[in-house]
């Protein structure tokens, strides 16, 4: 992840990042990872997946959000997830 505008706060396995712009964060493979903009100011950020692939979770993620009324429920993203081999925790 590379934070371009506001603060994101990341999770790595069991550390906390605050990340203000300029911020670069890996996440390892097989690390637990998530983040969040817990503030009302928007963010901007890039995403980078290596190696390719993700971006076909991302797909699906983007087709069920559109079918539905809000985020999907996380019995979808959980089976979206595990079609990539990975799990949502």
């Amino acid at each position: 992840f590379y934070v371009l505008e506001g603060t994101l706060t990341f999770r790595i396995g069991e550390d906390v990042i605050e990340g203000p712009p300029g911020t670069f964060v890996a996440a390892p493979p097989g690390t637990p990872h998530t983040f969040s903009n817990p503030s009302a100011e928007p963010v901007r950020f890039l995403n980078f997946n290596v190696p390719g692939g993700f971006e076909v979770y991302m797909r699906e993620l983007a087709a069920a959000w559109s079918e539905s009324d809000g985020p999907p429920d996380p019995a979808t993203i959980g089976a979206i997830a595990s079609r990539h081999d990975f799990e949502v925790v």
